[in-house]
C-alpha cells in the first residue's frame, strides 16, 4: 500500500499510471482492484519476471516520460512529481533525467547521491534506475533485453549503459525521487560487481584484474580494521585533532582530502563539529564561524557568500518518534547564495533556504525560506524582507583562527 499511496497523494496529477502484476497470490490483486479507479491500465497475469512486466508496461504507455516504481518502493514526498516537472522545465531537452534516492535499511534512512557527471557510466551506474525518467519515445524503442539471462536483476543497468553507448543525453536534477528498501533483490555487492563487469567490460585481462581489485577492496571495507580507520578519519581526526592546527591552509587541505567540497575563498574556523564531511559542499567565499555543528549525514549544500555565525546548528539527521525501533531519518539541507544565519540559530532537516535570506539569532528553521526573506523566532517565521541588491564576499583576513 505504501507504493500505491505515494502515487495517489502526488500533488502533480497529470500522469498515466500503468500497473503490471504477475498474477500475485499474496493479496496484492485485491489491493490493486480496490484502487483500480486510479489506474490508466491494470494487468494481472503470469509473466516471466520483472523485466517482462516492465516491457509490457512500456508497450501500454503513451506519456512523454516513463518512470518505474517497483512494489515496495515509493516516491520521496507527495511533491516529487511536481518537483521533477519543475526541474525538467529548466533544463535543455535531454533523453534521460535522474536524481537522488533514499535507502531504507529497516527504518534507518540515508540519502544515496547520484553522480553529477553521467560519463562515469562508462564504468558504473551514475544513479539508481528507479530515480530516473526516460523520454517515452526513446524508451518504447529501447526495451529491457530479456534475452540476457546471464545478467539476472541487472537488466536495468544494461539498458542504461546501452542508452549511454548509443549517445543518449543524461542530466541530473536537484531532486530526491525514490525511496527503496536496502534488503531488496539487488542487495548483493559482489554479484553486483560481477554483473557490472559483464556489462561494461570486454573480458580482457586488465578488466578482470579491475574486477578482482574491486572485490578485494569491498571485502577490506567490511573488516574491523577498516572500520576503525574510517572512524578515526571521519571523527577523531576531523573533530579532535584538526581544530588544534592553527592555519586554515592546513585544515582546508585535510578536509578536502577527507571528501569535503570547498570552494575558492571559503573559510571555516576552528572548533566546528562535522559529521560526514564527504556529504558537505561549500561554495565560494562562504564563512563558517566557531562552535557550529554541521551534520551532513543527509547531505548539505552551502552556496556562495554564505555567512554562518557562531554556534549555529545545521542538522540533517533525526528519528521517527512513532517508530517502534526509533528509526533514523536523514534529509538534505540546501542553503543558497548570500544567506546570513545568525548566532545560535538551528536549521533542521529537509529545509531549503533561498537566496539572500536572513535567519535571525536563535531562530529554529523547520520549513523552507523564500529568497530574501528575513525570519526569526521558534519556529522561524517571516518578519521582514532583505535588500535584493547584494554584492559582497564573506572574507576573513586573520591567519590564526
Amino acid at each position: 500500500m505504501r507504493t500505491i499511496d505515494s502515487v495517489i497523494h502526488q500533488t502533480w496529477k497529470d500522469y498515466e499510471w500503468i500497473v503490471i502484476d504477475g498474477n500475485s497470490t499474496d493479496g496484492s490483486k485485491d489491493i490493486l482492484n480496490l484502487n483500480k479507479k486510479h489506474f490508466a491500465y491494470l494487468c494481472s497475469e503470469p509473466d516471466d519476471g520483472i523485466y517482462y512486466a516492465m516491457n509490457k508496461g512500456i508497450s501500454y504507455s503513451t506519456g512523454d516520460w516513463i518512470i518505474f516504481l517497483n512494489s515496495g518502493d515509493y516516491f520521496y514526498s507527495c511533491h516529487t512529481l511536481q518537483e521533477i516537472m519543475k526541474e525538467c522545465s529548466s533544463v535543455n531537452p535531454v533523453d534521460v533525467i535522474y536524481g537522488d534516492s533514499v535507502e531504507d535499511n529497516k527504518g534507518y534512512k540515508k540519502i544515496k547521491r547520484s553522480h553529477e557527471n553521467p560519463d562515469v557510466m562508462r564504468y558504473y551506474p551514475a544513479y539508481r534506475h528507479g530515480s530516473s525518467l526516460v523520454r517515452g519515445d526513446l524508451q518504447r524503442k529501447e526495451l529491457f533485453d530479456v534475452s540476457r539471462k546471464d545478467l539476472g536483476y541487472a537488466l536495468d543497468w544494461e539498458l542504461i549503459h546501452r542508452l549511454y553507448n548509443k549517445g543518449a543525453s543524461f542530466k541530473k536534477i536537484n531532486c530526491i525521487i525514490e525511496c527503496y528498501e536496502k534488503d531488496g533483490i539487488s542487495n548483493h555487492e559482489i554479484r553486483n560487481r560481477w554483473y557490472n563487469y559483464k556489462i561494461t567490460n570486454n573480458g580482457s585481462f586488465k578488466d578482470k584484474a579491475k574486477l578482482i581489485k574491486s572485490i578485494i577492496l569491498y571485502l577490506i571495507t567490511k573488516s574491523l580494521l577498516f572500520k576503525f580507520y574510517y572512524a578515526f578519519k571521519t571523527e577523531y581526526l576531523i573533530n579532535d585533532i584538526l581544530p588544534h592546527f592553527p592555519f586554515w591552509t592546513i585544515r582546508r587541505y585535510i578536509l578536502k582530502r577527507s571528501g569535503m567540497k570547498i570552494g575558492n575563498g571559503c573559510f571555516v574556523m576552528k572548533k566546528v563539529y562535522f559529521q560526514n564531511v564527504f556529504s558537505l559542499k561549500i561554495g565560494n567565499y562562504s564563512h563558517i564561524n566557531r562552535g557550529c555543528v554541521i551534520d551532513a549525514r543527509g547531505g548539505i549544500v552551502i552556496g556562495d557568500n554564505v555567512s554562518i555565525s557562531h554556534n549555529v546548528s545545521i542538522v540533517t539527521g533525526s528519528h521517527d518518534c512513532q517508530s517502534s525501533i526509533f528509526a533514523g531519518s536523514f534529509k538534505p539541507i540546501i542553503i543558497d547564495d548570500y544567506v546570513w544565519i545568525g548566532f545560535g540559530a538551528t536549521i533542521l532537516q529537509g529545509v531549503h533556504i533561498g537566496k539572500g535570506a536572513v535567519v535571525c539569532a536563535g531562530a529554529v528553521v523547520t520549513k523552507d525560506i523564500k529568497d530574501y526573506e528575513i525570519v526569526g523566532g521558534v519556529p522561524a517565521r517571516k518578519i521582514g524582507e532583505r535588500n535584493h541588491d547584494l554584492e559582497y564576499h564573506c572574507l576573513w583576513q586573520t591567519l590564526l583562527t
